[in-house]
């Protein structure tokens, strides 16, 4: 029974968190989407912002969604709105921790990422291998 409590985190059910960043001082939004929901219910947008310097940022904006274990932000090559468990079929890079269930924040990309081919954002379970929601993008 300790075992299912630390795998599935049930009190996550009833659980959520919020974060307000603002969006990264003189950036260019290069592309931005509506996120559609995977497994769980999730809204809000994502965008692609470019700093002057070349830096690249995603930012979700808005987000609400459910809480659960390991959550990730990631882009991936797999198209949005596809099958909720295949994004970890193909080439994906991890942008990080979701920093919370509900608000605006900022996720910068690696500069040495590999961006070719990428075209979704997702908010990805890693301990249960499935996306929360995805939206489209362009690199």
């Amino acid at each position: 029974m300790i075992v299912g409590l630390w795998a599935f985190e049930p009190w996550r059910l009833f659980t959520s968190s919020e974060v307000n960043e603002a969006a990264p001082s003189s950036s260019r939004v290069l592309d931005s989407a509506e996120f559609e929901d995977a497994e769980h219910d999730t809204n809000g947008r994502v965008e692609i912002l470019e700093l002057a310097d070349g830096r690249r940022f995603v930012r979700l904006e808005e987000l609400a969604s459910s809480d659960g274990p390991d959550l990730q932000v990631w882009i991936t090559d797999q198209p949005s709105g596809g099958e909720w468990g295949s994004y970890d079929d193909g080439r994906y890079v991890k942008l990080g921790e979701l920093k919370a269930t509900h608000g605006n924040q900022n996720y910068e990309i690696p500069e040495d990422a590999d961006l070719d081919g990428l075209k979704s954002v997702v908010i990805w379970c890693d301990r249960f291998n499935v996306a929360f929601g995805t939206a489209p993008v362009t690199l």
